[in-house]
């Protein structure tokens, strides 16, 4: 994926898409409980990656960060990283 970073960059938004979605839907939507378990799987799945794939994630999570207008997004790209535990800061 190295000769592919549009692909890493789409597949990264589309996972912090949905994991926002987990974070920030109401009760109706879907349950604390699911939320959560879907949440935590995609923290596992992340924290699979090498140490050299794990810094590419926060650098792309960073230039995300920095293109976004909405603040409460912008602060949940800048805190993702170490929320999901791919960084201890």
């Amino acid at each position: 994926m190295n000769n592919s970073p549009g692909l890493v960059r789409q597949l990264l938004q589309t996972v912090v898409a949905y994991t926002w979605f987990f974070e920030t839907c109401d009760d109706s939507v879907l349950d604390d409980r699911t939320a959560l378990k879907q949440m935590e799987y995609a923290s596992y799945l992340l924290n699979q990656l090498a140490d050299e794939e794990k810094q590419r994630l926060v650098e792309e999570l960073a230039a995300l960060a920095a293109a976004e207008t909405d603040p409460a997004y912008r602060k949940f790209l800048q805190t993702f990283a170490f929320d999901m535990g791919i960084t201890e800061d």
